[in-house]
């Protein structure tokens, strides 16, 4: 047997590259593109039907939510309750969910079930009724959900942020007023499904054990005369706002924490400088030994925690900090946020934190990207922008590429503070907060 040294670390290993499983490619009778990542010990299959139904598509605010939720709501041939419980029984699971620009429906099946799970998942998706009484409850418990939420301050604060990077009508803010829920009508989500869960607005994709009897089924229920609908969503035109004013309160009197955001409006993956931010950002707050964690954190002890995010929508992306803090230490926060990125504008990375955040970037990548399922969610993340999982091999490429010399380079042109959003939320007394460095 080996002796095992305790007091010795393991060797380290730069990541170089990834062994991403790869994709095929097919298609149905009726050509719903599918995508299949075949793979894993386990015999589980997971199916993600994708259609163009989030929120960018709606006339109204909440109904792509209030669609996708109640799509396991009652069939013309089954009630809520029995649905739930054979896909219970069944050892199924079955989620909804509607993002900016999509909605999804994914089932996960033993595959020795996959048939009766399908077909039951088929009738959700093609034959859903929204029933009355169920839409009531459900629109009352997300009114009183949404009262809940704006009472606390990071809502607060998100909202304004977005509705002064976008705009108070565009989607990527999605910001509405509470008397939305009572001009929302079950027509209006009869409506939205019946032109955007069609054949033409559908992706699938396919993990796990998939095989040819696994392709006929999906054919055979999503095929060709099996679904025949085929109205297509026109791509919607919304314009960006940006607010003229860089800063904003939202107070909140009896708030126990305040909520700061600072930010701007950036870009999409697709630009150039993607990556090289992505790794900037990581430095900023981008994970637990960042630089404003352990400033804010770990020094001062203003806040349980603070990070730093780049969001890329299909469209358009932002760039925002955020952290909630002690109303008495909100001004001290935000002072200390802006000398970090200050420093990252004029001091140059060092060599040994450069190839740590590398490593780290690169080691949460592999271990994201560790099962066919996993790898499934990364493409339906990267299919919108053109791209299949390889995307993930040319991002390591790119990441070991930047240099420290870049990244002050990117902190300059993208983290002015003059080109910054500032929002606090919070009692009266941190209004003062907002004050950006001269």
């Amino acid at each position: 047997m080996e002796n095992l040294h305790r007091n010795t670390a393991p060797k380290f290993k730069t990541v170089d590259s990834i062994e991403i499983l790869p994709s095929q490619k097919h298609s149905l009778s009726n050509n719903i593109p599918v995508h299949i990542i075949s793979g894993g010990s386990q015999d589980v299959v997971k199916i993600e039907f994708i259609f163009n139904a989030g929120i960018w598509h709606q006339k109204k605010p909440l109904i792509a939510t209030l669609t996708s939720t109640m799509l396991n709501e009652g069939t013309n041939s089954m009630t809520a309750s029995e649905i739930a419980e054979k896909f219970d029984f069944l050892g199924a699971h079955v989620g909804f969910s509607a993002s900016k620009h999509d909605a999804n429906v994914t089932l996960y099946s033993l595959k020795k079930h996959f048939s009766e799970t399908l077909t039951l998942t088929a009738d959700l998706i093609k034959d859903s009724i929204f029933p009355e009484k169920e839409f009531s409850t459900i629109l009352t418990n997300k009114k009183q959900q949404y009262q809940i939420e704006h009472q606390k301050t990071n809502v607060l604060a998100k909202e304004k942020f977005t509705q002064m990077i976008y705009g108070g009508n565009h989607p990527y803010s999605n910001t509405y007023d509470i008397s939305e829920f009572d001009n929302c009508k079950r027509q209006d989500i009869i409506d939205f499904y019946k032109k955007h869960y069609t054949p033409s607005n559908c992706l699938i994709i396919i993990a796990g054990k998939v095989d040819d009897n696994v392709l006929a089924q999906v054919d055979y229920l999503f095929g060709e005369g099996k679904w025949t609908d085929q109205s297509k969503s026109a791509d919607c035109k919304h314009e960006i706002i940006e607010s003229k004013e860089k800063s904003a309160f939202v107070c909140k009197n009896d708030a126990v924490q305040s909520t700061i955001r600072i930010g701007r409006k950036l870009f999409t993956k697709t630009h150039p400088d993607y990556t090289g931010m992505q790794l900037l950002n990581l430095i900023l707050g981008g994970y637990f030994g960042s630089r404003l964690m352990q400033n804010i954190r770990e020094d001062k002890g203003y806040t349980y925690g603070i990070n730093s995010i780049i969001i890329s929508h299909l469209k358009d992306g932002h760039f925002t900090i955020v952290t909630e803090v002690g109303a008495e230490v909100c001004k001290a926060a935000v002072q200390e946020i802006f000398i970090e990125i200050e420093r990252l504008r004029e001091e140059i990375v060092s060599e040994e934190e450069l190839t740590l955040v590398k490593n780290y970037i690169s080691g949460e990548m592999l271990r994201n990207l560790d099962s066919p399922f996993a790898l499934s969610d990364g493409l339906r993340g990267n299919l919108p922008f053109g791209f299949d999982n390889s995307y993930f091999q040319k991002f390591i490429k790119d990441l070991k590429a930047v240099t420290a010399k870049k990244l002050l380079d990117l902190a300059n042109e993208y983290l002015k503070p003059e080109d910054l959003y500032l929002i606090v939320s919070g009692p009266k007394e941190c209004e003062e907060a907002i004050v950006f460095p001269k």
